[in-house]
């Protein structure tokens, strides 16, 4: 048990170190151009070994009673597969989003609500003790999906601007990725620099750049297309 535990452990942590320094050159190769799908390919295959074992891991830590560690790997593991998986399934719905992605889409958004709410109550009970802190701010992210969720059941939208919601889950997966190395490897590199509560910065720091590069980007290309209506983004 301790030999598969550590095998998973060791891909776990491989496939997550190449992914951090792989997920920059898709983001500023040329979109569309051999860099950005060959590498981009590689980084989502990378980033499904790091999603598939950290799942195995949430599970082995509860197993064995690590609560803490267990329940927070978990609850990255969804908000880590929903941007990896509609990301890539987004571009083959370029024309519109069928039943099963939307159903999909939903299942995922459920999943990071429920798993929110569990973390943030189990937060909560710790009343301040071990990782109670942590578990409360990613546990409020969580239950703040119950706007997506809601909107998903009431009017499920039809069709999107695939190229913004491809690069932006994209981005949002890089985030989670961040976040899953500062909350537990970063605190070997930056427990003398971070200390207490002042730790919750790098916890926080990839979330809140990613939502201004997100926007950015966002306005960038929208800007972009709109002076040259015929730019190749596919």
């Amino acid at each position: 048990m301790k030999t598969f535990s550590s095998l998973f452990m060791m891909l776990h942590i491989t496939a997550g170190a190449i992914s951090l320094i792989l997920f920059w050159i898709p983001i500023f190769s040329k979109k569309g151009g051999i860099n950005h799908v060959k590498l981009g390919k590689i980084y989502m295959w990378l980033m499904w070994i790091v999603v598939i074992t950290a799942a195995i891991l949430s599970v082995k830590n509860l197993y064995i009673g690590r609560i803490e560690a267990g329940a927070f790997l978990g609850f990255l593991t969804f908000i880590t597969a929903n941007p990896l998986w509609k990301g890539i399934a987004i571009l083959n719905h370029k024309k519109g989003l069928s039943t099963t992605f939307q159903k999909t889409h939903l299942i995922f958004e459920l999943l990071i609500l429920i798993t929110g709410a569990l973390l943030l109550g189990y937060g909560i009970y710790l009343q301040g003790e071990g990782g109670a802190v942590l578990m409360i701010i990613f546990g409020i992210l969580g239950v703040s999906n119950l706007g997506s969720v809601l909107k998903l059941i009431k009017s499920p939208p039809q069709k999107r601007d695939w190229f913004i919601e491809h690069m932006s889950d994209m981005i949002i997966s890089g985030i989670a990725a961040y976040t899953a190395f500062f909350a537990f490897g970063g605190r070997t590199l930056l427990g003398n620099i971070f200390t207490g509560y002042w730790m919750i910065v790098p916890w926080v720091a990839p979330t809140i750049i990613g939502v201004f590069a997100i926007k950015y980007l966002k306005k960038y290309y929208a800007k972009q297309r709109s002076s040259r209506p015929k730019l190749a983004i596919s």
